[in-house]
């Protein structure tokens, strides 16, 4: 089992020295979402949470995953680095594998793409991206990325996306890894195509039906034993919580977060988050690997 630890919806001043504290407790990585700005009113339905709101307010800090990636890179030594999700179609392709390519580059290669299709229509209008074909996009555009990344001559002519013979450099220095977050069946077949799934954070109980409805995508894309990560949260974990879900094909999961008891994003001191990473290691990975 891979550890990450969340760092979304952490204050930017923080997180360099959050960062390298994950990598002294033993964490493999560190997340963190996307999104490009908050709305004064909310207009669009949350669709994964209870009631339909979100959870953060606009004094929330979401920087960019990219930039912040090539920032905490180099101010650690072994740590990965995942978006939990990037927000594929509000951007080009060549906009998004540029900024991708670079972070990967400048960490030598410890970058995975969590890539997903968004849910928050605002958004995609103020930046001038169709949010109805949305998933189409996210599909040429997972496709072309790889391709881009590799620093190669390319030429590829798709329904949304045209492109004469372009070269991106500098190349990766190895493939960067995709997973996909979603529960719409549109969403987990797309993950089957790449390297995993991610899902948000759940009960222990309410992961299991949605390995099942994942192994079932699997099957009928005739790769059920190919290696593939499966990412989640995890709520009120117990000592047997993640040997229970590695032996049911979960392979990452996510640490503690700093949402306080009703949870909603808070403003914290350092300090506090630095207990609280630090319980979660001490009881989930270094007890685990006694």
């Amino acid at each position: 089992m891979k550890f990450w630890q969340s760092l979304a919806f952490v204050e930017l001043d923080q997180i360099v020295e959050l960062a390298q504290f994950c990598e002294e407790a033993g964490f493999y990585g560190v997340s963190y979402g996307d999104h490009l700005v908050t709305t004064q009113e909310q207009v669009d339905e949350y669709l994964y949470r209870e009631g339909g709101n979100i959870f953060w307010n606009p004094d929330t800090h979401w920087p960019d995953p990219w930039v912040l990636t090539s920032a905490l890179a180099q101010a650690t030594t072994t740590l990965q680095f995942i978006t939990t999700i990037y927000i594929l179609p509000l951007r080009d392709p060549l906009s998004a594998a540029k900024a991708l390519s670079t972070a990967a580059y400048l960490s030598g290669g410890r970058v995975t793409l969590g890539a997903g299709v968004g849910w928050q229509k605002a958004e995609f209008d103020m930046v001038g991206q169709d949010f109805h074909t949305r998933g189409k996009r996210a599909d040429e555009m997972l496709e072309l990325l790889p391709k881009l990344m590799r620093g190669d001559m390319v030429e590829y002519h798709g329904r949304y996306y045209d492109l004469p013979p372009v070269k991106m450099s500098p190349g990766t220095p190895s493939p960067v890894p995709i997973m996909v977050g979603g529960y719409a069946p549109a969403a987990m077949r797309r993950a089957c195509r790449f390297d995993g799934w991610m899902a948000t954070a759940h009960e222990e109980q309410e992961v299991y039906p949605l390995l099942d409805t994942l192994k079932s995508f699997r099957e009928a894309n005739g790769d059920a034993d190919r290696p593939f990560d499966i990412w989640t949260g995890v709520k009120n974990p117990d000592d047997g919580t993640h040997k229970r879900l590695a032996e049911a094909g979960v392979t990452m999961v996510n640490g503690t977060n700093f949402l306080d008891a009703d949870g909603r994003t808070t403003l914290s001191g350092i300090d506090d988050k630095k207990r609280r990473i630090e319980a979660f290691a001490e009881q989930f990975i270094h007890r685990s690997a006694h």
